[in-house]
């Protein structure tokens, strides 16, 4: 049974990457190529084998927390844990090759503990719809965040009172930053209704650049307090939250761009979520983040051109 589902998930595989054309397959094929070598490095030495083994396990988790097959699997296998377990170990199969290639045994160790631990974990994220006064002050027209707000209101309040309230830990505030960072990519997943594009009124040029400007406003209200709260008790550290606000902007540009050079309305494009996915990874490792700018560049033209359909009368 388990081989049947391993089965399925690789011709769902096989039919995301034919939607996505012979040239943007080689070059995804050239990019893992490169995140492999990478890997391979990285795995061969401390503490970067752990770093890498960390990351990992967090976007096992992020997964296992936000697959939508669960409960088909929970209805239909007495062992779905263990198929589970086994996409998993299919997944992370050659990071797992690295690590024993280079004898680190300790993070190979602490991954199949991490990968047995999240199976165990029966995660249900419960969408709760708020409307609050401070939801207000939300610009109208950026509806992505009214709506990821709406449903994460409790969360982002949670984590940035904790960050600003224990900014004099050096780790709080980066750890909030990056949690608080992550939240908004689900902002953007799904494409609106084409009427919401044309409500703008404004050129495809325009529209990007309004977008883009309103994202990094609306980050930059939620994360600059917290960034004054970590230079107050630890200047001589300022690199720190710089740098991850700035990875963050470089990730937010590139996601609203990728969103709209696949732009399907009412929908969730797969090639958007696949070059999405490589990008977040791209950010996450610093040495991949010239992939997000030159990628960037590229789906900044192709979303015009996706665009010009909708806002050509505005040009």
């Amino acid at each position: 049974m388990i081989e049947t589902i391993v089965k399925i998930r690789f011709k769902q595989i096989y039919r995301a990457l034919i939607g996505l054309g012979l040239i943007r397959i080689i070059f995804l094929i050239g990019l893992f190529g490169f995140i492999v070598f990478v890997l391979f490095i990285e795995t061969s030495k401390y503490p970067d084998s752990y770093y890498v083994t960390g990351l990992t396990a967090l976007i096992i988790l992020m997964v296992h927390a936000k697959r939508q097959d669960k409960l088909f699997l929970k209805t239909n296998f007495d062992n779905y844990k263990r198929i589970c377990f086994v996409e998993y170990l299919i997944s992370v199969s050659i990071l797992i090759t690295f690590l024993i290639f280079h004898f680190q045994w300790i993070p190979l160790l602490l991954l199949l503990s991490a990968l047995y631990l999240i199976i165990q974990l029966d995660l249900k994220i419960k969408k709760r719809n708020l409307n609050t006064k401070l939801q207000q002050f939300i610009p109208s027209e950026c509806f992505e965040w009214k709506g990821g707000v709406r449903q994460t209101l409790f969360i982002l309040v949670t984590l940035w009172i904790i960050g600003f309230c224990t900014a004099f830990f050096i780790g709080s505030v980066p750890i909030v930053l990056f949690i608080l960072g992550i939240i908004p990519f689900s902002f953007y997943e799904k494409g609106e209704p084409y009427q919401m594009i044309l409500a703008y009124e404004m050129g495809t040029t325009q529209f990007l650049f309004h977008k883009i400007r309103m994202q990094l406003l609306l980050f930059s209200v939620l994360t600059m307090p917290l960034i004054a709260a970590f230079l107050v008790f630890h200047f001589e550290r300022w690199y720190i939250p710089i740098a991850e606000y700035f990875i963050f902007i470089s990730l937010y540009i590139y996601l609203i761009l990728t969103k709209y050079a696949f732009y399907e309305p009412n929908s969730k494009s797969t090639s958007a979520q696949i070059f999405g996915t490589i990008g977040v990874f791209s950010g996450i490792i610093p040495v991949f983040l010239p992939v997000v700018w030159l990628l960037s560049i590229r789906f900044f033209f192709k979303s015009k051109e996706n665009l010009n359909i909708y806002l050509n009368d505005y040009n």
